[in-house]
């Protein structure tokens, strides 16, 4: 019984030695997200066409998310209902809603803001 428990313990540390110090996709995602969204920490935001959004919180940094799947609504809409797990950052794992469409998140990460319209030129 004791050998066991001791090998397993051994095992459990061999596996935890190879992944210290290195930051995967996953520890990557995991930092970029918004806190306290459900107490107001979406300061602005900006449709990226039907393909993503721009969420910018309350402190001022922007963030940019994409959909699995073309969010119709978006470039239409006035409003959007943010859908994340209470007491979580908003990440990649949540969505939105707009008009009654699930807009899924596909990624999100920082960004250094939406992109500034482009002027005509005058003739």
């Amino acid at each position: 019984m004791r050998k066991s428990f001791l090998l397993a313990a051994a095992l459990a540390n061999l596996a935890g030695c190879g992944s210290q110090g290195q930051k995967g996709p996953s520890a990557a995602s995991a930092e970029a997200g918004i806190p306290f969204v459900e107490f107001g920490n979406i300061y602005d935001w900006r449709a990226d066409g039907s393909a993503g959004i721009y969420l910018q919180s309350s402190d001022r940094k922007w963030f940019h998310a994409t959909f699995m799947a073309p969010c119709e609504n978006l470039p239409f809409t006035e409003h959007v209902d943010i859908h994340t797990t209470p007491g979580q950052s908003l990440t990649k794992f949540d969505s939105i809603e707009v008009r009654g469409e699930d807009c899924y998140f596909k990624t999100m990460g920082p960004a250094s803001g939406p992109p500034t319209p482009v002027k005509p030129a005058k003739p």
